[in-house]
């Protein structure tokens, strides 16, 4: 077990940044660590950072030394996001016990039993959005295209492990997110019919037009488009259903997280088709995994599947065409 004052030398090479946020973290759980220590038996203490959240969570189960309890428990350390108290054996919530103070919070134990066994949780902000970052080393995704798939590979690693060994309990990571940027639009453009990307093109460009004459050739272009297509919906209603497919609830069918990474969401990129002023579709699909990292499991691998087939067949349904 490390004390505070070797956390620098465990440290090491980790950058300044790492370094701040790791002592910080240790610090504040130390404080509530000896606090507790003062009076009580410690059983169990763990340190997890929440890293969606940019959250430190501090856990500590906890009971009276000699069946006495004092009357109340002092945490002048900084306002934390929330407090939790429970006792272990019924497990019932004594938040009313909990008051916050200027300085941090208090726990008042007139409605604690001496023999039973206490857990604390208590989560505070970390307020540099870099942190996780100097932790953790992502690599980035190498897509391996297939005949109806394409597969993503994933690694994320903690660049100093042992830094996460600490005498205030073990330091995790959970929660940890990996993007990868799904390249769906050239999937799409290769697909979808020359007809209706020039009757779409078209009434684009009709649209924009001011000059009357140029207005009257591109309306004989829209048109020409639109009876190559054949009959059916407008185009404009097709783009719209098409939409339905970007939304996460729908995407999500069609990508598979497999090994140490598991699927958490998706959204649509910034980004769409070129050729038309207006979102038509996205160019990629941004699809986050997330994994928990600490001594336990200093790396994560993973594997992000995207179902190409299985999504054009999809378009070529909404658009009613045989896809190429």
């Amino acid at each position: 077990m490390v004390e505070i004052g070797e956390i620098g030398a465990i440290i090491g090479t980790c950058s300044a940044l790492a370094e701040k946020g790791v002592g910080e973290i240790i610090k504040t759980a130390s404080k509530i660590y000896e606090t507790i220590k003062g009076s009580y038996k410690v059983l169990n203490q763990e340190i997890v950072v929440l890293c969606p959240e940019s959250v430190q969570h501090f856990s500590i189960a906890f009971e009276a030394t000699g069946g006495f309890l004092s009357q109340k428990i002092k945490f002048p350390f900084g306002k934390p996001l929330r407090v939790r108290l429970r006792p272990l054996r019924s497990l019932q919530d004594l938040s009313e016990a909990i008051f916050l103070t200027e300085e941090g919070f208090e726990i008042n134990t007139r409605g604690m039993q001496a023999e039973d066994t206490f857990l604390l949780d208590v989560d505070y902000r970390i307020t540099d959005p870099k942190f996780v970052d100097a932790l953790v080393q992502r690599n980035h995704a190498r897509e391996l295209p297939k005949d109806r798939e394409s597969e993503y590979w994933m690694h994320a690693q903690l660049k100093h492990p042992k830094v996460f060994q600490t005498k205030y309990g073990r330091l995790d990571l959970r929660d940890v997110d990996f993007s990868v940027n799904v390249g769906i639009s050239e999937d799409i453009k290769m697909s979808i019919p020359s007809a209706f990307r020039r009757e779409l093109e078209a009434g684009v460009k009709l649209l924009m037009e001011r000059d009357p004459h140029r207005k009257y050739m591109l309306g004989r272009e829209h048109v020409k488009a639109m009876r190559a297509r054949g009959k059916g919906k407008s185009v404009i209603e097709l783009l719209g259903d098409l939409q339905d497919l970007f939304f996460p609830r729908t995407f999500r069918k069609f990508v598979e997280v497999k090994k140490d990474f598991r699927y958490s969401e998706c959204h649509r990129g910034s980004d769409f088709y070129e050729t038309v002023p207006f979102p038509t579709w996205p160019k990629t699909m941004k699809v986050i995994s997330r994994t928990d990292l600490g001594l336990e499991r200093y790396a994560a691998e993973g594997i992000l599947v995207y179902k190409k087939a299985d999504f054009l067949e999809q378009v070529s349904k909404i658009l009613g065409v045989k896809l190429k």
